[in-house]
């Protein structure tokens, strides 16, 4: 088992210094970025020259355009430095599990978990966010599972980051779980490895060993990044998450595979999708 671990941290580590080395970063990052969205759907990234008489003079990668004010449907500063067209839309966890990364103020995301679990998260300030969630099924048959998910989350610096909360769950009459955790992040939104532990809460007995959390991702296009997630709990139990993530400027699609050893050989894997749609 320790040693899957240890293979898990140098291969993130490879990829984190991978991407240090040769990552490009955006011809455009000087002066102020912005993207402007036309009303007719099309999209312009570049740096702001001068603004007034009814138009927009915007120097983009192409050269220099001059837009039409009335035609123009937003202007939002753009702050993205990575070397691909948009930033990763969902930076702050993986596929279910958190990284140190905060949510923006004023930034969210709906998460829907193998078709039947929802959440919604929202930042309600630079480093506190709130959310929660329900499972469908269990729902329409009366007896609820619930979810609260409270996070708070720091960026240190550009590449250290460092998070915590507790994910509870609510078994209708059954009684809660609640797992309390701290997650450190190193990297940034496109390549980073997170490193978690937390302590889970049964019936009020507090449990006698940590899970421990090992995860991390690495974006190889402008569309597609690498996941992998894993648990451990010391002399017990392991099982990972592996897979992909399908990117576009507001949506992520995850599609992985469970693997648990113990089940191994009667199940291989467990297939895992999910959905994000920040707002």
């Amino acid at each position: 088992m320790y040693t899957l671990l240890s293979k898990i941290i140098l291969i993130g580590l490879l990829i984190y210094s991978f991407n240090n080395v040769f990552s490009q970063t955006d011809t455009l990052k000087q002066d102020q970025m912005v993207i402007i969205k036309m009303k007719n759907g099309d999209d312009y990234k570049g740096v702001l020259l001068k603004q007034g008489d009814g138009r927009i003079l915007l120097k983009t990668v192409n050269g220099e355009m001059n837009l039409i004010a009335s035609n123009i449907h937003s202007l939002e500063n753009y702050d993205y430095e990575g070397r691909f067209e948009f930033a990763n839309p969902h930076d702050t966890r993986y596929f279910f599990g958190p990284t140190g990364i905060p949510i923006k103020k004023g930034k969210g995301y709906y998460q829907n978990i193998l078709v039947t679990t929802n959440f919604v998260n929202y930042g309600v300030t630079k480093n506190i966010s709130i959310g929660g969630g329900l499972e469908f099924i269990s729902t329409v048959l009366g007896s609820p599972i619930w979810f609260l998910t409270p996070k708070v989350g720091f960026d240190l610096s550009e590449n250290i980051h460092l998070g915590g909360g507790f994910i509870m769950a609510g078994f209708a009459d059954e009684g809660t779980a609640t797992l309390g955790y701290g997650v450190f992040t190193l990297g940034q939104s496109e390549t980073n490895l997170s490193i978690g532990a937390g302590y889970g809460l049964i019936d009020q007995e507090l449990s006698d060993y940590p899970v421990m959390m090992i995860s991390g991702t690495h974006r190889i296009s402008k569309s597609i990044a690498l996941l992998s997630e894993n648990y451990v709990i010391p002399n017990s139990f392991y099982f990972g998450i592996h897979g992909i993530r399908i990117l576009s400027k507001k949506n992520s699609f995850d599609i992985g595979a469970i693997v648990i050893p113990e089940i191994g050989s009667v199940i291989p894997a467990l297939p895992y999708v999910g959905y994000v749609r920040v707002f």
